[in-house]
């Protein structure tokens, strides 16, 4: 119970653990300039995401999560800025008062993997904003977004969310 904020540190591993976090825009996990790895964690129950990744200006952040889930929170993970790349790997994105994934200001979201799921997001399933690239490593034929209560997909100034076969 409670966050993790990872600033300017590199090799840092969250494994097999739940994270909550229900104080006043709390977040699950806050990481800035960092290189995080999650493993079979589950952020959910969080005031404000699970994963928030803000907009850098001087390093990069790189976040690779795991069978993860992200739920019930506002957003399950935010994902900005264009030194920032994330990448999930049969995660699911459920239940979140917001959008399951809300991207960014030029940052780049991958998606790997048949157990991937974003599903009964109160607002959008995906959501890409300001030239954000989503790829979903994934066939079109893929039930990656479904029963959202806005869009499964949604894009606007410049934001992109493609398919592509690997």
């Amino acid at each position: 119970l409670g966050g993790f904020g990872i600033y300017e540190q590199e090799n840092i591993t969250f494994k097999n653990m739940t994270v909550t976090n229900t104080s006043n825009n709390g977040y699950g996990i806050f990481i800035s300039n960092a290189k995080v790895e999650l493993f079979d964690v589950a952020l959910k129950g969080c005031e404000s995401c699970g994963l928030f990744v803000p907009h850098t200006t001087s390093l990069t952040t790189t976040v690779v999560a795991n069978r993860c889930q992200f739920a019930n929170s506002r957003n399950g993970a935010f994902v900005r800025g264009s030194l920032t790349s994330a990448t999930f790997k049969n995660c699911v994105f459920h239940d979140n008062d917001e959008d399951g994934i809300y991207g960014s200001e030029f940052a780049t979201v991958h998606l790997h993997g048949e157990a991937t799921a974003i599903h009964s997001n109160e607002d959008e399933g995906i959501s890409a904003f300001d030239n954000c690239k989503v790829i979903i490593h994934l066939p079109s034929h893929h039930n990656t977004t479904y029963n959202n209560r806005g869009d499964d997909r949604f894009t606007i100034r410049g934001g992109t969310i493609t398919n592509v076969e690997d």
